[in-house]
Order: C-alpha cells, then sequence, then structure tokens
C-alpha cells in the first residue's frame, strides 16, 4: 500500500504557482485590452451620432416639404411623428451632445 506522501505526489494537479502564473498573464492580456475597448466605445457614439444628425436632417427636410413650415423645432417634429420622444431627448446625440436646428440645418454641437 502506498503511503499517504506518495499517494499526493502522484496526484495530478495544478501547483499554486502555476495557477498563480496563468491569474498574471490574464491580468496582463486584460490590461491591454480594456483601453482599446473604452477607445472603440468612444468612436462608435461618434459615429452613431454623426449618423443620427444625419437623420435629424432628413426629417428637417421632410417635414419642411410636408407640412411646407420653415420654423422647424424638435418639438414640432416630436408632435407630427417625424422623431420619437420628449423634444430634449430627440434633440440628443448618443454621444451626450446637442443637436441644433437653425435655417433648416441641423448640426451637432461641438
Amino acid at each position: 500500500m502506498k503511503t499517504l506522501k506518495q499517494k499526493l505526489k502522484d496526484k495530478k494537479a495544478f501547483t499554486l504557482i502555476e495557477m498563480l502564473i496563468v491569474l498574471f498573464i490574464i491580468a496582463i492580456l486584460l490590461i491591454l485590452i480594456i483601453p482599446n475597448i473604452t477607445k472603440n466605445i468612444d468612436t462608435a457614439k461618434d459615429k452613431s451620432s454623426e449618423a443620427y444628425e444625419k437623420t435629424v436632417q432628413s426629417q428637417v427636410t421632410a417635414y419642411e416639404i410636408n407640412e411646407k413650415d420653415k420654423d422647424v423645432t424638435f418639438e414640432k417634429l416630436v408632435e407630427k411623428h417625424y422623431l420619437d420622444g420628449p423634444a430634449d431627448k430627440a434633440s440628443t446625440a448618443p454621444n451626450g451632445k446637442k443637436i441644433v436646428i437653425a435655417n433648416g440645418k441641423a448640426t451637432l454641437q461641438k
């Protein structure tokens, strides 16, 4: 019969050092990856905001043509169902910046 020491020695398992090395490698990978992910999120929000600005501009044009009204506001666009939601939400782009309508032109504030 094997002794307890031999049984433990024969057992296949990870040692504490091996586990720490694996955790260290995972931590380094996370440190390298997280800044890239946050950068990509900001870029995606900016692109989405540019697309929303174009959508608002197309709705302003449609409102002017259909309603024959050159004085366009977000309140009017929401009221006539050209845009969804309350006017203050409809005037906010995905990156948090406001969109302003002036002289029939929708522009994203910088």
